[in-house]
């Protein structure tokens, strides 16, 4: 059934399964389906959307959790500017010796410019007050204690972030299961459908498909966004119209074009147009298609690039 291809993308995938869906709740007991049912696809239709926003809540933690390790190492950088502060006092300007017993790395009093190093150097800050309790002082912060918990946050910081890259990572697995599940059981209905129905059976547009013996194009895009997102660029997006295979847009620099110009073909419901002219405004229009030929262009949408 070439004309009733699965979608690769998985918006797409996810808007012909709910037009799936619905064809089954008409007619699946009068056709006989037996393995792809309503309950069926709409169970893994909830499954993909579940699992991302179960991965759009993974994304968020991980972010967070960096924040948090960002701030416990700006605050541990405070801690190691004041202990370089009182071993000035202490060692002197230059280094030496004394400075190397303290752990400051490289061969120098500069504060570290790695994270890793300056988690290292708290450690080391620490045993080194410890064994010369003479060299902390507690007015200028530069103590055993305040190290110690200084690299204590920093630690804690990054666990969270490691606990939360591995939740991500699962999230990531978990959201690829559910969308290869969603796609079996997609190719499946087709198939199923291909065995039960005629290939002119009028029934195939009321699941979203296309009638094998006489596809018809498409219904119309509805509506069309576009946002100047700055840098010479413009995101594009479009809701799903029924029978669609594919998207074609077009686009006319108003003031330059005559017509409006094809600019490529799209699978998915989203574009991002670069290298655009600054200042320029750009009129655009989306065209669904599939086998059956193009639908009706969707309204224009305006935009002055940015």
């Amino acid at each position: 059934m070439a004309n009733n291809p699965t979608p690769d993308n998985e918006n797409v995938l996810l808007a012909l399964n709910e037009d799936l869906a619905d064809g089954c709740h008409l007619h699946e007991v009068t056709i006989g389906l037996k393995q792809q049912t309503e309950a069926v696809m709409r169970a893994v239709g909830a499954g993909v959307k579940s699992a991302k926003m179960a991965l759009g809540a993974a994304n968020g933690l991980v972010d967070a959790k960096y924040d948090l390790l960002q701030a416990a190492d700006d605050a541990g950088k405070v801690v190691i500017k004041n202990c370089r502060l009182r071993l000035v006092k202490v060692l002197g300007g230059s280094y030496n010796s004394g400075w190397q017993e303290a752990g400051w790395p490289n061969q120098s009093t500069a504060i570290p410019e790695t994270q890793d190093e300056r988690f290292t150097l708290l450690g080391a800050l620490e045993l080194y007050f410890a064994a010369h309790p003479t060299a902390e002082s507690v007015d200028m912060e530069a103590t055993a204690a305040i190290c110690h918990a200084a690299q204590e946050a920093i630690s804690g910081a990054r666990q969270g972030v490691n606990t939360a890259e591995a939740a991500l990572n699962a999230a990531k697995k978990a959201d690829a299961a559910a969308v290869k599940t969603l796609r079996k059981r997609v190719r499946g209905l087709i198939v199923e459908l291909g065995t039960l129905l005629a290939d002119d059976d009028a029934r195939y547009e009321e699941f979203g498909l296309s009638i094998p013996a006489n596809p018809h194009a498409p219904e119309a895009i509805a509506s069309l966004t576009v946002t100047a997102m700055g840098g010479a660029k413009v995101f594009v997006e479009w809701p799903y119209a029924k029978r669609m295979t594919g998207t074609r847009l077009v686009l006319k620099r108003v003031g330059v074009d005559e017509e409006f110009v094809s600019i490529g073909t799209v699978d998915g419901l989203e574009k991002m147009l670069t290298g655009q002219t600054v200042g320029q405004t750009l009129q655009l229009q989306v065209i669904a298609y599939n086998d059956g030929g193009d639908a009706a262009p969707s309204p224009v949408a305006s935009v002055v690039v940015a």
